[in-house]
């Protein structure tokens, strides 16, 4: 005999609490934070911070497909804050809004959690929001700057050893003349940690890139961020000339030169993403007439450990294909004009140039790096701003709520409170 839509109601509201967690912890992130509308029980059981905090190192978070967010901002005035809106590729109707003061960009993306700083002060409070919970949370400002000329960028990651964020701010001259001026200073903040900022310094044969555009957004790959960097006295047009890594666990920072044939034009800066849990490279291969013939996709590679010493990464050319512009760039254009950009999702390279969109599915054939390889498919014409600007890759929705990194208020503020 089929059961009333009443006793169907009556059954789900007896469920207990750690017996609907347990079946919701196979869900993906989109599909548990969707449950929260079922029934106040509901959403009291999934917004219980160790539930959160459980599913967000579950198998079906962590096994998660990185995804793209577009990111839309409207100022509210002029010298107030800015309405941001953040967008799954998959809908049109957003997944929450932030209201974040004027000036403030989005540093970097890390598993669920965006940050938010600010582009023009480098002590200004980061900021940290959650799109599938809504939630917001100011983090301590930062440190002075040891030298107040000195540029500067931040970087968002994650120790998956301890299960910690971490805010990292680096700064560094644009020019050294001596050995010991070619030192990177490091603020490095654990979100959580009543000890605030912590300062380190380090000597580096290449200086990070300022940010300003997508070739030098640190990527994170297996607890460890991935930015370009050039040389400390090299010309504004100069390209890349390595990669700095950093162990967000250890908090140690190492810069590994660019492959010696990476073939890219000096305006062009190869552009790095994951692939298959590696950092690639994406970098242009231009003719005498500085037009681009060929992209290739480099792999950073790491070599197993001999003895107490790990050998540094080295470079594996993994894919090289034929790249022909339409409609034809006049000879006159430099390259740097040229919109591009390169990801990996799903086992299929993409690759937009301009306004058209590649994709190549590698399961397809074994690489054969003597041969360039055609593209399989080209897909619809797109605005290329659209992918290089606003499109932000690399996130995995989350559970994870900043506000348990909330500090309690210090002595001070609580005698303040009483008083008032």
């Amino acid at each position: 005999m089929p059961m009333a839509q009443s006793d169907v109601v009556v059954a789900v509201r007896e469920i207990p609490n750690d017996m609907l967690q347990e079946i919701l912890m196979k869900l993906p992130t989109k599909d548990v934070a969707r449950c929260c509308c079922v029934s106040r029980q509901w959403r009291s059981a999934l917004g219980d911070p160790s539930f959160r905090k459980l599913h967000a190192a579950s198998h079906a978070a962590l096994s998660a497909e990185p995804e793209f967010l577009r990111l839309s901002g409207v100022p509210c005035g002029i010298g107030q804050s800015v309405k941001t809106s953040v967008f799954s590729l998959s809908s049109d109707k957003p997944m929450c809004s932030i209201a974040k003061p004027e000036g403030y960009g989005l540093a970097d993306i890390c598993n669920g959690l965006l940050c938010f700083v600010d582009e023009h002060g480098a002590q200004a409070p980061a900021l940290v929001c959650n799109p599938v919970t809504g939630e917001t949370l100011e983090l301590p400002a930062a440190p002075p700057l040891s030298n107040k000329d000195h540029a500067y960028f931040f970087a968002f990651g994650f120790s998956p050893p301890t299960n910690e964020y971490k805010l990292f701010r680096l700064s560094f001259p644009l020019c050294s003349y001596s050995s010991e001026e070619q030192r990177v200073n490091v603020d490095v903040y654990t979100l959580g940690d009543a000890r605030g900022w912590r300062k380190d310094s380090f000597l580096s044969s290449s200086r990070p890139l300022t940010r300003g555009n997508d070739t030098s957004t640190p990527v994170l790959i297996d607890g460890k961020l991935h930015s370009n960097t050039k040389g400390w006295n090299a010309p504004m047009w100069q390209v890349a000339a390595g990669v700095l890594v950093v162990d967000v666990p250890t908090e140690t920072c190492h810069a590994y030169p660019l492959p010696d044939d990476l073939g890219t034009y000096r305006y062009d800066n190869p552009l790095a993403f994951e692939l298959k849990g590696q950092l690639c490279l994406a970098a242009h291969v231009l003719n005498s007439y500085n037009r681009p013939k060929a992209l290739r996709f480099w792999v950073m590679a790491t070599e197993n450990k001999e003895s107490d010493s790990e050998k540094e990464p080295h470079w594996e050319l993994r894919y090289s294909f034929f790249v022909q512009v339409e409609p034809p760039i006049p000879i006159r254009w430099p390259w740097s004009c040229v919109s591009w950009s390169a990801w990996f999702q799903h086992e299929t390279l993409f690759y937009t140039c301009n306004d058209t969109l590649y994709k190549y599915d590698t399961r397809s054939s074994v690489p054969d790096h003597g041969r360039l390889l055609q593209w399989d498919k080209q897909l619809q014409r797109i605005p290329p701003y659209e992918w290089l600007w606003f499109i932000h890759r690399g996130y995995r929705p989350t559970l994870v709520s900043p506000r348990i990194f909330e500090l309690p208020p210090s002595q001070d503020e609580t005698i303040m409170d009483v008083c008032s």
